[in-house]
């Protein structure tokens, strides 16, 4: 009897030791694959070089509105057309611009006739006859202002009659249609010089903006591309603006080759290297 209970307590005590061991997890080793770091777009690179995200944009581009409202009378462009700069693109049923212009000539016309007649009675003689010098003074001023007023009329007609190309390049854009009416700043055309693109860098913080000089090397990579180029800043923004709350810089960067299918607006990623 006896010898059964110690068998019986080894067994369990066999158990519970057994219980033991399992209760305690072997350590798992964990293997790092970012390289330790940062996640976001912008940061430090390695040494003094400093990463951006950034994007594809024209040598030139425009966004074009009338100043005024109207009704559009003729569309002369589509999207693709390349336009010449001075080219007429949009034009506005001028019917109220010109009557503003007649109504100023008019008054110009009253204002040189009235002056003319001071001027023809001076030599007269009797009470309420004889102009005085202030007189004439005063007849000249209002053609002076009569004449502002004309220049104005026809400069205003000339400007907000028709829409032109303000340089070279190629329409990606139309907003409008004929019979339309539109709005001042309303954007109706929107046109680029895609003769040539650069790169515009767009979440560059305040803090890596002084490690970026005018002419300095850097390294694009095109994502759409899948490939890296060579690149120097040409231009760096003189005021900030804001991305989510941070403070960043603009910068400019002009490729060394024109890479084929690069396009307006493509996603890239930008390193500057320190001297």
């Amino acid at each position: 009897m006896k010898k059964v209970f110690w068998i019986v307590i080894g067994v369990l005590a066999l158990a519970i030791g057994a219980c033991g061991q399992a209760a305690t997890p072997e350590a798992i080793p964990t293997v790092s694959l970012d390289g330790g770091q940062p996640s976001s777009n912008a940061q430090s690179g390695s040494g003094d070089s400093v990463s951006a995200a950034a994007v594809v944009v024209p040598k030139s581009e425009a966004r074009l509105s009338f100043t005024s409202v109207g009704r559009v009378t003729s569309v002369n462009v589509q999207v693709g057309d390349v336009v010449e700069a001075g080219q007429i693109l949009v034009e506005l049923d001028t019917a109220i611009l010109e009557a503003k212009v007649k109504e100023a000539e008019a008054n110009l016309a009253y204002a040189e006739t009235a002056l003319k007649y001071l001027i023809r009675v001076t030599g007269c003689r009797g009470e309420g006859c004889t102009p005085s010098q202030k007189h004439i003074e005063v007849a000249e001023n209002d053609v002076a202002r009569a004449q502002a007023l004309v220049d104005s009329a026809k400069a205003v007609l000339e400007s907000q009659s028709n829409l032109t190309a303000p340089f070279d390049g190629v329409v990606v854009s139309v907003d409008i249609s004929p019979a339309e009416t539109v709005t001042p700043g309303q954007v109706v055309i929107v046109m680029g010089d895609l003769s040539r693109y650069r790169i515009e860098t767009t979440d560059l913080s305040e803090r890596d903006i002084n490690k970026v000089k005018i002419g300095q090397d850097a390294v694009v990579f095109i994502e759409a591309l899948d490939n890296e180029f060579n690149g120097r800043v040409i231009n760096i923004d003189l005021i900030s603006s804001t991305l989510g709350g941070d403070v960043v810089y603009k910068v400019t960067i002009e490729l060394d080759e024109q890479p084929d299918g690069l396009l307006w607006g493509m996603s890239a990623d930008v390193e500057f290297f320190g001297d």
